[in-house]
């Protein structure tokens, strides 16, 4: 099994890829790691997503980080939060506001 720090990093790498699919598969296994994942990847893994999320254009591949967000919402930094802020709204489907304001109303 690979050590949390490369797992960590391969995660990193693939929220950042250039294909969206690739995004929002990334996305997916976050969600599926956060249970595992130690309390120092989550927060590194939640910091990432809040960046990917803010700069995201594609819907499905948001749906997907703001989903592994909200798995990750206890190691999620305020200060990395204020990116979701930064989020279009109006360029996605309105269920994910829903997403942003669930996120938002955690950290206050």
């Amino acid at each position: 099994m690979a050590s949390s720090s490369r797992l960590a990093f391969e995660m990193i790498r693939e929220l950042a890829h250039e294909d969206a699919r690739r995004r929002e598969s990334a996305a997916d296994k976050v969600t599926d790691l956060s249970f595992v994942a130690s309390p120092e990847v989550a927060r590194l893994l939640a910091g990432v997503l809040a960046l990917a999320a803010a700069q995201e254009r594609d819907s499905e591949a948001l749906e997907a980080q703001l989903n592994a967000l909200l798995q990750l919402s206890e190691f999620l930094d305020p200060d990395m939060a204020t990116h979701l802020g930064s989020i279009d709204l109006e360029a996605h489907p309105t269920a994910l506001r829903a997403y942003v304001h669930d996120l938002l109303e955690g950290l206050e």
